[in-house]
C-alpha cells in the first residue's frame, strides 16, 4: 500500500495558521485557506513525482501555486518540489 504524504497544518492562536513545508520548516499564514493551498500544493507535486498525476493544467496548478509560495516565502523546499513537478507535469526534462 503506497504510503500518502503528511502534510501538517496548525494553528496558532499568537501568529496564526502554519504549514510545515519540509523537515522542521513551518511557514505562517494570515489566512487558513492560504495554508491549505500551499499544503495541497506539495500534495500535488509529490503525486507528479510518484506519476499519479500529469498534463498541462496539473502543471498550471503548480505554477499558481508555487507562484505564491514565491511572493509570500521565497525559493524554499516547497517551492522547488513543486517548481520540478510542474516542469515533470508538462514532460520537460529537467535542466539541471
Amino acid at each position: 500500500m503506497p504510503s500518502e504524504p503528511v502534510v501538517t497544518i496548525r494553528h496558532v492562536a499568537t501568529v496564526g495558521w502554519q504549514v510545515l513545508l519540509g523537515g522542521d520548516q513551518w511557514h505562517t499564514c494570515r489566512k487558513e485557506q492560504d495554508a491549505r493551498y500551499i499544503a495541497n500544493g506539495v500534495l500535488i507535486a509529490d503525486a507528479v513525482a510518484h506519476g499519479e498525476r500529469a498534463g498541462e493544467e496539473v502543471a498550471r496548478e503548480l505554477d499558481e501555486v508555487s507562484s505564491m509560495v514565491a511572493r509570500q516565502i521565497g525559493e524554499c523546499e516547497a517551492w522547488r518540489l513543486m517548481k520540478s513537478a510542474a516542469a515533470a507535469a508538462r514532460g520537460e526534462t529537467p535542466t539541471a
